[in-house]
């Protein structure tokens, strides 16, 4: 059964999933690409002290280039199983889409784990909590786009799915 049969959010309309698909794998890249150029700025020197950073806590000259290289990584292959929900898309093909769900839905639930991670340690500071909060928000976002493309991988699954029947003499 599928979970969504459009998209409607407040950056993406689409009246179906595919085109919502395609539209979603394009933020994600360009999510990334933002991520992978701020992640950059950091490792260069650049400011990484405060309290939303990804880098926050790492120490510039041991855990830094360590922590932001892997992250480079897991952006880099998130651009490119966007790609592979682009391509697997434009031919019909299911298998394309998993990568894609399976490195969001990671990221995903690191990002839902460092809002906790916000409240529980700074839940003193009220500007901190209101971070969190956004960033809940936004990982509701993530949630409903990583929906949309669970939706189209649904959708294919049904329409190729085999139809056996049995007929019996």
């Amino acid at each position: 059964m599928v979970v969504l049969s459009s998209c409607w959010s407040p950056i993406i309309w689409s009246d179906n999933v595919r085109t919502g698909s395609y539209a979603v794998a394009a933020y994600t890249a360009a999510v990334s690409a933002v991520m992978i150029t701020l992640i950059s700025y950091m490792l260069a020197g650049g400011e990484s002290a405060q309290l939303y950073s990804p880098l926050f806590e790492t120490d510039i000259r041991t855990s830094m280039p360590v922590a932001g290289g892997f992250f480079i990584i897991y952006f880099l292959l998130i651009i490119l199983s966007s790609y592979m929900v682009y391509y697997g898309i434009k031919i019909s093909t299911r298998g394309w889409l998993l990568p894609w769900l399976g490195l969001v839905g990671l990221a995903i639930l690191f990002q839902f784990g460092w809002s906790l991670w916000l409240i529980g340690g700074y839940y003193i500071y009220l500007e901190q909590t209101f971070s969190a909060l956004l960033n809940f928000v936004w990982v509701a976002y993530n949630l409903y786009c990583w929906l949309v493309v669970f939706s189209q991988y649904q959708i294919f699954l049904e329409i190729q799915n085999p139809n056996i029947e049995l007929l019996m003499p």
